[in-house]
């Protein structure tokens, strides 16, 4: 079959999407010597973009080095070659990346955009300098605290600011001007709304208003005038013929109480009960009425013409009254949006800067006009291969953009690939469109020259977890009771995208969800259902390690993490460890509290607050008492209520060095009982330790800095054998042995609730011509009868597909075992995911539990549990030893971190050709910072010079890095690294810092004979000292 140059791959979650576009890079860079050059590969985050690095290094490595022989055979018959030429090339390719390393072009779409925008600056008519601005949050605060301090009293800015104001008020939603206006300003960073941006008034916004006000007033003041003078014509007739509502059919809440209540002004359009009047006259009245025969004479002749003369205004009318009113509601909050707008250009302008979000619409506006944009012809001459990962993720203008380039290398017969699945397409909210996959960029490109692949086999889950998921996530839509939205479902969902089992999963695999009742306390019921699943886990011979707890936000995620911390405080037997970069603020704690509160109340010995809190906190955390009544005590009397030793050393507690200060804290008031939030403690330390070094040590100046950094997270990643704790978002991409959601509660549908409003775009031509502007109306579920009912319906459908999405990402993440909490339907019908999955289980859910599979028990004996520290100790300032901040020889903390930087690269490290791919992965890991790269280069590279270190990082070794072992009593050690010399040595190296010791020497002693024992060569030791190049054989 004729390979085609537009290659399509469409897959499902666990199918090798990153290998399968890694593969492809190297067959690609393969074609000559310098191809790779030629080769753009971008996808989402640096994490990813990392990640493809080091894969594709780690793949042509092992290929040079003769393994991954299928694919260096499928490689060799493509260009028609010997294996043995494959593997020459692969050697050629390591070489040229690894000292060309800046053409090695894999990046991120931001990323690689702004360095057009760079090359071109003066072509792209910018002034002078500029620099990008990544903390759109920064600029969301600048530019509303501008335009509010910008305000002129009396002006038409103030009036709108006012109604804003006071339809949130009237509305029950709790109001702060500057979050309303901060989350305006961010709405116009989305790609929806710059999609439209240009269509919007910039001029006199002011009188595009009152334009619209008059229009919705007239609009508003005709359909109720004309409605109210027909009820009350209707309503006369009656009462002039002696009637009331006793005599009517459900009196007030049938036909004449909609009459009555229609020439009250209460407007309504006419229901069931009222609209069956106009088909049979009898539906007026009582069958038992003693003057029946009267009234359905006056029903023929009169009441019903009049009635359905009403009927006929709101079939005319109705549509466009109701949607004046829709408009009415947030008209204020549309001319304040539109002076934003003007103010965030203002910004932009003032400071030189483009923000983050600008670049591809940008791009975009400069190409749009161009068959060939000038600024792409560089870029296509050195590019001719483009190859796209999570393609699903791909905003309209970053196709538009990338559209171009593609069409140019398909026009010289250049090979481009697209990678993607779009039931992972959750990032609707930064503008990804999964019909860019679907339909889009299948319309764009000449059909001629596609190639679509499905990637059919999983090659990450056990098979019971693939037909699990194959079943439900192919039949969810028959759930659906609205058409339009079960048919769309169903295309996403579409039975071709069944996946396979690869032949090491058979058999393997668990699914367990729990639906509790309704009424259970969910939060509690989430609890326990995590606590319990991962001792099930761990009681299997798993490790923390093993485990993801996957939830929807960081709100769910600080409610499992404080219960895994209190857990871990408690039991002995199971590890809760976790790592989250996102669950707890360290300020939560409030042990931390009282320690701010203690700081304020030694900066003023005065606040009464700052002591009554202190009071507080220590009758109910360390007392463990509530009985006391300290509200209308003197400062005096609070005093003498805590430890003597507190109230009796207030002053020289006071002067002591803030770190030296908290440590005589944490001992008086025997903080360390409080178990659970020692983690919490032990950061809030680290961060002291941090502001004493860069700061100072004074109080009032760490409640200065506090004030703007206290929001920093609780930060447990650096434990390597722990419970991950993530985001839906976050996890997308990755992979878990055992995964466990505590919440699957999130709606189907989104919602203007709970404060999370959510605007659809609505084009104002269909309400009236002379309006041709976008306009902002507030999404509700229960989409009011509009013009704009297809801008809702559409909206309904997209928000269906981003919440299924959420659950098939976080279900496809499991390897071995998926335990869900999830909730038993309350009614028949289907609200949020978890009635959705109740609806596809509910015959095969016993005692409130779905079960399939079984967890296969791992024997491996472990020792590597990691605990939280349960204990904190603090002594006496008097009483400490005093530790020098630098050493002798001058190695100072900055430098200690170093070392441990360069302990850390070193893993990465197998010979000397791979510096520059380990800092790159180190980099990508977040251990060095970018601009740390070209000291680290250097060392290593001055490192790497010195024959007595060289020689054990010669290619030709065969090398392992941080290799454990267990000693016959079970202990673990970790080796740094172990080298089998080409003369039939075997040397394990042990890296240090400082000075020489003998402790050192012995524990390389210790190596030796541990090696010893897997070894039938003669093994030696080496102890490097990275810090001063020094050798010691052993």
């Amino acid at each position: 079959m004729t390979r085609k140059p537009f290659i399509i791959y469409k897959s499902s979650a666990g199918s090798g999407k990153t290998y399968t576009l890694s593969k492809n890079y190297i067959r690609l860079a393969l074609k000559s010597k310098n191809h790779f050059k030629k080769i753009l590969a971008v996808t989402f985050t640096n994490k990813a973009a990392g990640e493809m690095k080091s894969r594709i290094l780690e793949m042509i490595h092992r290929m040079a080095n003769g393994e991954e022989k299928d694919l260096i055979i499928e490689f060799s018959k493509f260009y028609n070659v010997s294996p043995e030429d494959i593997i020459s090339r692969c050697n050629n390719l390591k070489s040229k990346i690894l000292h060309n390393y800046s053409y090695f072009s894999i990046t991120t779409i931001d990323t690689f955009f702004y360095s057009i925008i760079q090359s071109f600056t003066r072509d792209l008519k910018f002034r002078g300098k500029f620099n990008i601005d990544m903390d759109l949050e920064f600029v969301a605060n600048e530019v509303v605290n501008n335009f509010l301090r910008n305000i002129k009293k009396n002006s038409y800015t103030t009036k709108w600011l006012t109604e804003f104001s006071k339809n949130k008020i009237i509305n029950g939603k709790d109001f702060l001007i500057n979050n309303e206006l901060i989350k305006m300003v961010k709405n116009l960073f989305s790609e929806e709304f710059k999609s439209l941006s240009n269509q919007f008034p910039r001029e006199d916004v002011s009188s595009k208003i009152n334009e619209l006000k008059k229009e919705i007033y007239f609009i508003k003041k005709d359909f109720e005038s004309k409605i109210i003078k027909q009820s009350k014509t209707l309503l006369k007739s009656i009462h002039d013929n002696g009637y009331d509502f006793d005599d009517f059919k459900y009196k007030e809440k049938g036909v004449y109480g909609y009459i009555n209540n229609l020439s009250a002004g209460s407007i309504k359009s006419p229901g069931k009960r009222v609209l069956s009047c106009l088909e049979d006259n009898n539906n007026w009245i009582n069958k038992s009425h003693h003057k029946k025969e009267e009234i359905l004479s006056l029903i023929d002749n009169d009441f019903n013409s009049q009635l359905n003369k009403i009927i006929q205004v709101f079939d005319d009318e109705f549509l466009k009254y109701n949607t004046a009113l829709e408009l009415r509601n947030n008209i204020y909050a549309f001319g304040i949006t539109g002076i934003l707008q003007n103010q965030v250009r203002d910004y932009r302008d003032e400071n030189e800067v483009i923000l983050i979000s600008d670049i591809s619409e940008l791009l975009y506006e400069v190409i749009k006009d161009e068959k060939i944009p000038f600024i792409f012809e560089k870029v296509g001459n050195t590019f001719k291969n483009f190859l796209i990962d999570e393609f699903q993720d791909t905003s309209h203008f970053q196709w538009k953009n990338f559209k171009s380039l593609i069409e140019e290398s398909l026009a010289s017969g250049d090979e481009n690939i697209i990678v993607g699945d779009i039931k992972q397409s959750i990032y609707r909210w930064r503008g990804s469109d999964s019909d860019i996959m679907e339909n889009v960029v299948l319309s764009d490109i000449d059909s001629s020259l596609h190639q679509i692949t499905h990637l059919s086999t999983n090659w990450r889950s056990g098979e019971k977890i693939i037909l699990f998921n194959n079943k439900i996530f192919s039949s969810l839509n028959k759930h659906i009771s609205q058409k339009v939205i079960s048919d769309h479902i169903g295309k996403v969902y579409n039975n071709s995208l069944i996946q396979n089992t690869s032949d090491m999963m058979f058999n393997a695999g668990y699914v367990e969800i729990v639906f509790e009742d309704d009424q259970e306390d969910k939060i509690e019921t989430a609890k326990k259902h995590t606590i319990e699943s991962i001792k099930k886990i761990q009681d299997n011979g798993y490790s923390a390690g093993d485990i993801g707890i996957i939830v929807r936000d960081n709100k769910d995620a600080k409610i499992i993490a404080e219960a895994l911390i209190e857990e871990s405080a408690n039991v002995s037997k199971y590890n809760f460890n976790h790592v989250s970069a996102d669950a707890l603020e360290i300020k939560s704690s409030p042990v931390v509290g009282f320690l701010i509160s203690v700081f304020n109340y030694f900066s003023n010995f005065r606040d009464r607050l700052a002591l009554s809190e202190i009071l507080h906190f220590y009758y109910i955390k360390i007392l463990n008492s509530d009985k006391y009544d300290h509200y209308s005590l003197s400062n005096e009397e609070k005093l003498n209520l805590l430890p003597s030793q507190f109230k009796n050393n207030l002053f020289s507690i006071s002067r002591l060095p803030i770190y030296e200060m908290v440590e005589e804290l944490i001992r008086i008031f025997e903080l360390k009982k409080i178990k659970s939030h020692i983690p919490f403690l032990q950061a809030f330390m680290d961060l002291i330790l941090e502001f004493k070094q860069s700061k100072g040590r004074e109080i009032t100046s760490f409640l200065d800095w506090w004030e703007k950094n206290s929001n920093k997270k609780l930060n447990l990643s650096s434990q390597k054998n722990a419970i991950q704790l993530i985001t839906i978002h976050k996890s997308k991409g990755l992979e878990f042995n055992f995964v466990i959601m505590p919440f699957l509660n999130w709606p189907l549908d989104n919602d203007s609730r709970g404060g999370k409003e959510k605007l659809i775009w609505v084009d104002l031509k269909s309400f009236d011509e002379r309006f041709d502007f976008p306009y902002p109306l507030k999404y509700k579920s229960s989409h009011p009868k509009s013009l704009f009912e297809e801008f809702y319906i559409n909206e309904r459908i997209k928000a269906y597909e981003d919440n299924i999405n959420l659950m098939y990402v976080s279900f496809t993440r499991p390897r071995l075992g998926l335990f869900v909490n999830a909730n038993k339907m309350s009614s028949n019908d289907v609200k949020n995911v978890s009635d959705l999955l109740y609806s596809s289980l509910k015959d095969k859910i016993r005692n409130k539990i779905y079960i399939t599979g079984k967890i296969k028990r791992d024997n491996i004996v472990r020792n590597d549990k990691v605990f939280y520290q349960k204990n904190y100790p603090s002594y006496s300032w008097k009483d400490r030893i005093i530790i020098r901040t630098s050493s002798e020889n001058g190695i100072d903390f900055e430098n200690i971190n170093r070392g441990k930087k360069i302990h850390d690269i070193l893993y990465f490290i197998h010979n000397y050709n791979d510096i520059n791919q380990s800092l790159e992965i180190a980099e990508s890991k977040n251990i060095i910072e970018q601009k740390e790269r070209k000291f680290f280069k250097n060392f290593f590279d001055k490192l790497f010079k010195i024959e007595n270190i060289r020689k054990f990082f010669n290619p030709k070794n065969i090398s392992f890095n941080e290799v454990e072992i267990l000693n016959d009593k079970g202990d673990v050690y970790r080796l740094d690294r172990v080298v089998e010399m080409s003369d039939n040595l075997v040397y394990v190296i042990d890296y240090k810092t400082g000075e020489i010791r003998d402790s050192y020497i012995k524990q390389v002693e210790n190596y030796k004979d541990l090696l010893s024992e897997i070894y039938s060569k003669e093994i030696k030791g080496l102890l490097i000292y990275v810090d001063s190049n020094k050798t010691i054989e052993i």
